[in-house]
Order: structure tokens, then C-alpha cells, then sequence
């Protein structure tokens, strides 16, 4: 078995080697890594302030969004022959509607075939406002249904559509104009071939194959007594920022519809607001207190930064507080807000001005937010700021670490030698000792 030559002499060296490194490595490390924890606390707190006010400086970009300061809703009556939505930014008022008709979508018929007869051969040509189909119809693909199909493949979906109704007395061709109103209304004419596809051709002013089932009728409305006509039952330019959808025809019955302010979305974002302000006074707080009884100070403690937009905060909401108490929002003894909901719908209506104020960019209360918000969470801000600073300091850290360590492997080095010498001299003395007394013990033995 080997041994080392610490322990081969009268000294254990790797102890002795390892008791001196450690305390000299023992006052550094400890300054080292007490920096490495404030800084890693500090980076922690940067870090929990970063998101806290980055979720506020969103809900404050929802209290001035058009989408919610200028929601409207639509009232409508019972039994309304009509439904409506109003979008950002509509008219409030009152409107009297008075529905005098629907559209509808033409309706054409033929007569009835029997089954998989050839109808005839040429060109149906079908056109509907600015649009014309062309259809070549040959033998043998021209029974009713090959005349169906030829149609709805080259209308695409649009125009008309064809179909097949088949009666007790055989299978009829319908068509039905896709779009409604007079616009879409339906033409057909049929040339070339046989002379058979005559019977599939109408002309609503002269002689025709095919019968209208419906014709095409045109919207009919009246708002505040000004008449509006339409191709089609939803009509989104007749009120500024309303879309009107017609559903049932009453003339000389007159509805009213109210547009008016929504304050649900309003009440949403402000409901936010008052959740990301109090949870950013409440990152604050666990990031800066002081806890008296352990005597622990948080990482932030004292921090001027912090303290600075604290108190900009404060007394922003303390110069508009009659306005925020006016729609219902109050502060509380901690500084955190309080929504009354049902409060805040009737203050909006009631005081419009200190909404306007509370809500407004620049010098109003929400823009006064915003740029402390956004001093603290902007790419340039504050908080960016204290990041790379902490960043900083944390690789001066690791590099006064890598510096110690260097240092003391050197000691250890030095110690290891200067002690492995010093035990094999201890160990050269003790044989010399051995040697002189075994030799005076044998001078003794002899006399």
C-alpha cells in the first residue's frame, strides 16, 4: 500500500495544506459570495418590477384604446323587424326605423321534363348586373341535369346556382340568383344548336321558357324619415358606424333603435388598470420592506429609483381623486384602488368630463402614468438600466472569483511544497536521532 509523503513523515500534510487554504480563502469567498446574493436578489427584484409594470404599462394602453373609449352598443326594442351593431366610434342617438320591405333573390322555373331527356343543343348565356356566363351545351351531355351542372360549373358559386326540383309531373330546372335585389336579377337567352334550349331562356319583357317563382325585390327602408333602398337585407353605410340588418317588412310600423356608449369595455380595462396598479405598489412593497423582527431588509430596500416612482405614482392618483371617486374608483389607506362597478357605468354617464380626464393621454391621469411606466420599462428605461448594471457587476464577481481561485491554488502549491520539505526534514532528523541512540545504547552495552 503507498502512502503520501505527508504521511510517511511526522506531519499530514494534505491536512495541513487544505486548513491553511481555507482560511485564507475562507474572508474573500465569504465578501464574494455576499455581493453574488444582493446582486442575485437585486437581479430577482429588477425582474419581478419588470413584469408588475410591463402588465401595467399594457392595461393603461387599453384605458386609451379607441376599440374601448369609444365602444357603442345598440339598443333595440321588442319585437324589433330589424337587428344592428354599432362599431367603434358610432353616432349616439336615437333613430325611428320604419321597415317597408326585404330583398329577395330572383327565382326562375322550367317546365317539366321527362326523365333523361336530351333538352336541345346552342348556348345559354345567363348575365345578372355586370356579369355574363356562357354555356355550350352539346350532345350528348344535355339532359336537364348535364344542363345543371354545366351551369353551377361555370357560375363557380357566384351569379346563380342551378338545381333540379322534380314534381309528380317529372324533374323542372330552377335557378336562383345568388345575390338579392334588383341588381342580381337574372336574364337568360339561348341561341345556336337544335333550338331546344329556348326553353330554358327568359326574358322579363318578352317570351319565355322559364317561369319566376320570385322576383327580385330591393330593401326598403326609412330612417328618421329618409328613404334608403338596397340590394340587400344588411346595409353598413345607412347610419354612420351602425350596420343595419332587415328582417321583417312593417310598413307604417315605426321602431325606434338607441345608440349609445358601451361601458362594458371601458369598465374591462379599467378593471384592469386597477388590478396591474395594485399588483405594481404590491411588487414594490415585497421588493423594498424591511421586516423589523428578523431584521431583513429586501433587496430594493432604500432603493432611490423605486422610491421615486412610488411616490410619482402616489401623487398622481392624489391629484385626480375626485375625478377617479367620480367614477367610482377610490383609494385606499395602502395606496392600492378600489372599482365599484355598478359606480363606474354610472359616473361615465353621468360625469363624461372627468372621464375624459382620467382617461386622457398627455397631462391627464392615465398619460401621467404612462410616463413613469414607461421611464421604468423601456428599452432605455431605468429598469434596463439597473439590469446591465447588476450584469455587470455580477461578471466582475465571477471574475474576482476566478481570481481567487487562481490565488489559491498557488497557495496550496506553495503551502504543499514548503510543508512536504519540511517533513521530509523532520523525517531525516528523526532517522539521525534513531541512529545516535541505537549507537549509544550499543557503547553502553560494550563497557
Amino acid at each position: 500500500m503507498s502512502t503520501t509523503i505527508g504521511t510517511a513523515g511526522k506531519l499530514d500534510v494534505p491536512t495541513m495544506v487544505a486548513q491553511l487554504v481555507a482560511a485564507d480563502r475562507a474572508q474573500p469567498d465569504a465578501r464574494i459570495a455576499r455581493s453574488e446574493r444582493q446582486v442575485n436578489a437585486q437581479v430577482s427584484a429588477i425582474g419581478q418590477l419588470r413584469g408588475a409594470f410591463s402588465a401595467l404599462g399594457t392595461a393603461v394602453n387599453a384605458l386609451t384604446a379607441p376599440t374601448n373609449l369609444q365602444a357603442r352598443k345598440a339598443i333595440l326594442p321588442p319585437e324589433a323587424n330589424f337587428s344592428a351593431t354599432a362599431g367603434t366610434g358610432a353616432a349616439a342617438g336615437r333613430y325611428q326605423i320604419e321597415v317597408l320591405a326585404l330583398a329577395s333573390a330572383q327565382k326562375l322555373t322550367s317546365g317539366a321534363f321527362a326523365a333523361d331527356a336530351a333538352i336541345g343543343t346552342g348556348t345559354l348565356t345567363i348575365r345578372a348586373g355586370d356579369t355574363t356566363l356562357t354555356i355550350d351545351i352539346d350532345a350528348p351531355a344535355n339532359t336537364l341535369a348535364d344542363i345543371r351542372d354545366a351551369i353551377n360549373a361555370s357560375a363557380g358559386g357566384k351569379t346563380v346556382s342551378a338545381t333540379i326540383v322534380t314534381g309528380d309531373d317529372g324533374p323542372h330546372l330552377v335557378l336562383n340568383a345568388v345575390d338579392s335585389g334588383t341588381a342580381g336579377a337574372l336574364t337568360v337567352t339561348a341561341s345556336g344548336g337544335d333550338g331546344g334550349l329556348s326553353a330554358l331562356a327568359y326574358d322579363p319583357d318578352g317570351p319565355s321558357g322559364l317561369t319566376q317563382l320570385l322576383p327580385a325585390a330591393d330593401a326598403r327602408v326609412k330612417v328618421d324619415g329618409i328613404e334608403r333602398t338596397s340590394s340587400a337585407n344588411t346595409m353598413a353605410d345607412l347610419i354612420h358606424g351602425v350596420s343595419l340588418t332587415l328582417t321583417k317588412a312593417e310598413p307604417g310600423v315605426v321602431r325606434d333603435l338607441r345608440i349609445e356608449n358601451d361601458a362594458s369595455l371601458q369598465r374591462t380595462a379599467v378593471k384592469s388598470f386597477v388590478g396591474a396598479y395594485n399588483a405594481a405598489l404590491g411588487a414594490i412593497t415585497q421588493t423594498t420592506a424591511y421586516n423589523p423582527a428578523t431584521k431583513v431588509a429586501a433587496a430594493l430596500n432604500g432603493d432611490a429609483m423605486v422610491r421615486n416612482a412610488t411616490r410619482e405614482l402616489r401623487d398622481i392618483l392624489g391629484d385626480n381623486v375626485t375625478d377617479l371617486k367620480a367614477l367610482g374608483i377610490t383609494i385606499n389607506k395602502d395606496g392600492t384602488l378600489k372599482l365599484d362597478e355598478a359606480a363606474f357605468d354610472a359616473g361615465l354617464a353621468a360625469n363624461p368630463a372627468a372621464a375624459a380626464r382620467v382617461f386622457a393621454g398627455g397631462d391627464g391621469l392615465v398619460g401621467k402614468v404612462d410616463a413613469v411606466v414607461d421611464r421604468l420599462v423601456d428599452p432605455e428605461g431605468l429598469l434596463q438600466g439597473r439590469s446591465q448594471s447588476l450584469a455587470a457587476r455580477s461578471k466582475a464577481l465571477a471574475s474576482q472569483r476566478s481570481a481567487l481561485d487562481f490565488r489559491m491554488s498557488q497557495a496550496e502549491s506553495r503551502y504543499r511544497t514548503q510543508f512536504t520539505a519540511l517533513d521530509v526534514l523532520l523525517s531525516s532528523l528523526q532517522s539521525s536521532s534513531n541512529f545516535l541512540t541505537q549507537q549509544l545504547a550499543i557503547g553502553k552495552s560494550t563497557d
